[in-house]
């Protein structure tokens, strides 16, 4: 299982932790600190901590509803339990909580409703408010803690373009920061005597590779590159460039250039210059890209440019949206319908056009076949108890369950797809040709349950490469690679 956040009891007896279920469960297992066995202690609960002796702070995800995570406070035993926070737009998530040493506040870590980390947010115990921001505006905030003495609030941010320590005087003064440079920090651990924290210090890089009969080679040399896609013809390759590092899979969240190298020229160029975009995606004749990036006001809009760069990126009039892909003559995007709701949109790259996709609602959308007929998104149909991916057919009928959380991306041509799932194969794709005719391979009747489900498809290709993605030819592939080097470090507080 995927684990996170561990946290000692207030005696250091035990450890407890976070896992992440086959199922999208976020349950909380306690383990004694010298070795034993791990055992399930509360479900529905992640990012658990110790607010008192017997009393702890964890997420809890809100039952019957989309993926939308509050922080709620509770006896060991779980008997009073009770809200603190939830975010008001679904389905955003608050994933960790950090108690004042008075237990009167709490920072809390979250993600809006497009699941984009946030600035932290400091909230009253007593859930009587929904609090304000703190730390750096407009950046995102991973993790929090507090001095001995309640006066200072800590924040790891990327305000500036690396994440760094900052403090904030409790409960309004201004954000600080504390470590700069070229290496980042993550996580913070306060020393019981306010002097220091400790902290991992380290660089991360991410670069796009190709895979093809020549074997594996670098393609992008620039910054840190991720997000490849080729172009129709396979002949050319695009990926993101950002100028901070990226955070594992996170990277598909962060703004960043679009380039493109010609591999067989071995030349690179940036498809848009100085024009940060969120997300894009290649039209299937390979003359346009459409990028999401926030407008002047902070909008997220869709924005079309040309490879040729005759002319600057321009939005398309009145539509506002995020995770745009390309269809066949068409722009498929996710956005909230005006209340709350977020639904698939399709519309033609003039702006003519716009309509819903689907009317079932959907929390991302994945993916859009080449030929229009099925579009790919994260969704909770009516009367399931969690959300799963799916295979949506745009002409109606039956959608064909494909896992809790399978990526895929069709090559420009259908004749081969990647596929994996985030839960059970976090960190591997398998490059799967189709039949002619066949859009989607088969897929067993309760989805892909496990990496064996997706290693049983026909022809398919294990590559250790979660993001990879394939050209015309099944063989010829392009993914990212994550280099990571940390250690532990204590810093003195001035």
């Amino acid at each position: 299982m995927q684990k996170m956040s561990p946290a000692f009891s207030p005696d250091g007896r035990n450890v407890a932790y976070t896992t992440v279920g086959e199922h999208f469960e976020w349950d909380t297992w306690i383990v004694p600190a010298h070795g034993g066995e791990p055992r399930r202690w509360l479900q529905n609960a992640s990012g658990l901590i110790w607010a008192g002796p017997h009393q702890v702070l964890f997420s809890k995800l809100e039952t019957g509803k989309s993926p939308h995570m509050g922080i709620v406070s509770a006896s060991e035993n779980r008997v009073g339990e009770r809200q603190v926070y939830m975010p008001a737009d679904e389905p955003a998530m608050a994933h960790r909580s950090y108690p004042s040493p008075d237990g009167k506040w709490v920072l809390v870590v979250e993600m809006d409703h497009d699941h984009l980390m946030m600035p932290c947010r400091l909230v009253p115990m007593d859930g009587s408010s929904q609090g304000h921001q703190v730390g750096p505006p407009k950046a995102a905030c991973l993790f929090g803690g507090w001095s001995s003495d309640g006066k200072w609030m800590y924040i790891s941010s990327d305000s500036g373009g690396l994440s760094h320590i900052w403090r904030q005087r409790f409960p309004d003064g201004l954000p600080e920061q504390l470590t700069s440079g070229p290496t980042e920090e993550e996580g913070i651990a306060i020393a019981p005597d306010g002097r220091s924290f400790v902290t991992a210090v380290g660089l991360q890089n991410v670069s796009v590779w190709i895979h093809d009969g020549r074997g594996e080679r670098q393609v992008s040399l620039e910054g840190n590159a991720g997000d490849p896609k080729f172009t129709p013809d396979g002949r050319k390759l695009c990926y993101r460039i950002k100028p901070k590092t990226p955070q594992d899979n996170r990277f598909s969240k962060q703004a960043g250039e679009v380039w493109m190298t010609d591999l067989e020229a071995a030349s690179s160029a940036p498809v848009a210059a100085g024009f940060p975009a969120n997300e894009y995606d290649i039209s299937r004749d390979g003359q346009q890209v459409v990028m999401e990036a926030d407008d002047g006001e902070g909008k997220p809009r869709l924005w079309l440019t040309s490879f040729e760069r005759r002319e600057p990126p321009h939005p398309i009039a009145n539509v506002e949206g995020r995770q745009a892909k390309f269809g066949s003559g068409e722009i498929f995007f996710r956005a909230t319908d005006g209340q709350g709701g977020g639904f698939a949109y399709r519309v033609r790259p003039d702006g003519t056009g716009l309509r819903k996709a689907l009317q079932q609602p959907i929390l991302t959308l994945i993916a859009v076949s080449p030929d229009n007929v099925w579009i790919v998104a994260w969704a909770r149909l009516s009367g399931s108890a969690s959300p799963a991916v799916y295979a949506f057919p745009l002409a109606g009928g039956t959608p064909v369950l494909l896992g809790d959380y399978v990526t895929m991306q069709w090559s420009a041509d259908g004749s081969s797809l990647s596929v994996s799932d985030f839960l059970f194969a976090e960190g591997r794709t398998f490059i799967v040709p189709l039949p002619t005719g066949k859009l989607l391979p088969p897929v067993p009747a309760a989805g892909f349950l496990s990496e064996q489900d997706l290693a049983k498809l026909p022809g398919a290709n294990r590559t250790d490469a979660f993001d990879a993605v394939p050209s015309f030819d099944p063989n010829v592939y392009a993914f990212s690679r994550y280099t990571v080097q940390r250690n532990l470090y204590r810093i003195p507080v001035p």
